[in-house]
């Protein structure tokens, strides 16, 4: 036997001796009981060769615990023997998917009931035909209020700050229809066009508003056609208003769609607990109710989907530290090191991860 040989049979008993009989295996995952410290090393390679050892009990895995809670609240818990624990996050879990899934279902509905009571009661050529219906600064023959009311009622609908027009002077301007920020859309023979004038749209609309009114007035704000007429053009170009969530949300919400609603004779002014003024009728009354049910429940849901997530995540950084104190308590360290290689383009030759055991 060579010098050599010899030289490295005395290293390799040497470093045994001296580390404490630490043993690191390539392609192999071990754990070996020993009187002394015990070092046992794990290579990122891909076969393992598992012992039984009574430090197998002693880990509990972070990654795997917080796996399991992620998976379901209070698993990662249960991981951890912690059953009352983990009975726990499991009943929150329950009733959050209960509360959101009931209000879900119920918010669904109230949907459907606000949206039919909408299409019964709200007509796209009435809006057309009676959006100027407030418009004359003087009340016409068949109000049967007062000038006040007359007045009251029509200074929801002007504008009062656009100095450039003249409006901010008693009795201000009506605004046109298509000088809103908020609009509706539908379709025109297949085209959708809004009713909001912008730079892409600002022929459109009035086109189409003229169409609708026949020889309509700028000067009186009256449209020629009447409403049997409006429905015919409506028809004849295939008019569908396009009824999405802005839709929905807007004919309850801003003023200028109010002359939408069959009842808008019944018009009164409501003032706000913020001091706005408001244009209200019985049918608009009515759908805001059912509106605001409707939010209201859908924001129970939202709250019951947030507390499941909430639950989830609390239930994972739990179950990481019940394992870490788990750890620590059995005196069981574990360490993830990267260790480099030269002959790789990045440099990495491998991750070693260490269960140290005392």
């Amino acid at each position: 036997m060579n010098k050599k040989s010899i030289c490295c049979i005395i290293f390799f008993i040497c470093s045994n001796f001296l580390l404490g009989k630490s043993f690191v295996f390539e392609n192999k995952f071990t754990l070996s009981t020993m009187i002394n410290r015990q070092d046992t090393t794990l290579d990122n390679q891909d076969n393992f060769i598992p012992n039984t050892s009574p430090y197998e009990e002693s880990f509990k895995s972070p990654g795997k615990a917080l796996l399991y809670s992620g998976i379901l609240p209070g698993i990662g818990q249960v991981y951890m023997k912690k059953w009352q624990r983990g009975l726990l996050f499991v009943a929150l879990d329950g009733i959050a998917i209960g509360t959101w899934y009931k209000n879900n279902n119920l918010a669904e509905e109230k949907k459907k009931e606000y949206a039919n009571y909408a299409n019964e009661h709200w007509d796209f050529g009435r809006w057309v035909h009676d959006y100027y219906k407030w418009e004359p600064e003087t009340a016409p023959e068949d109000f049967s209020g007062d000038l006040e009311s007359w007045n009251s009622i029509r200074e929801v609908f002007v504008n009062k700050s656009d100095t450039l027009s003249g409006c901010d002077d008693h009795p201000y301007c009506y605004v046109e229809i298509w000088n809103h920020s908020h609009h509706v859309e539908f379709t025109w023979d297949g085209e959708i066009i809004s009713s909001s004038q912008t730079l892409q749209n600002r022929d459109f609309f009035t086109d189409k508003y003229d169409e609708l009114c026949g020889d309509y007035s700028y000067l009186n704000k009256t449209c020629d056609n009447d409403s049997s007429a409006i429905a015919d053009k409506i028809s004849e170009h295939s008019v569908v208003v396009i009824r999405d969530h802005h839709f929905y949300e807007g004919i309850q919400k801003y003023d200028m769609f109010f002359a939408g609603w069959a009842d808008n004779d019944s018009v009164k002014v409501v003032i706000g607990a913020d001091g706005s003024s408001n244009a209200s009728s019985p049918n608009q009354s009515t759908y805001r109710k059912l509106w605001i049910d409707y939010k209201t429940i859908k924001k129970l849901a939202v709250y019951g989907g947030n507390f499941m997530l909430i639950n989830r995540a609390v239930s994972m950084i739990d179950a990481v530290l019940l394992a870490k104190k788990w750890n620590n308590k059995h005196n069981v360290k574990l360490s993830l090191n990267a260790y480099p290689d030269l002959r790789n383009k990045s440099g990495l030759g491998g991750v070693k991860l260490s269960l140290h055991f005392n």
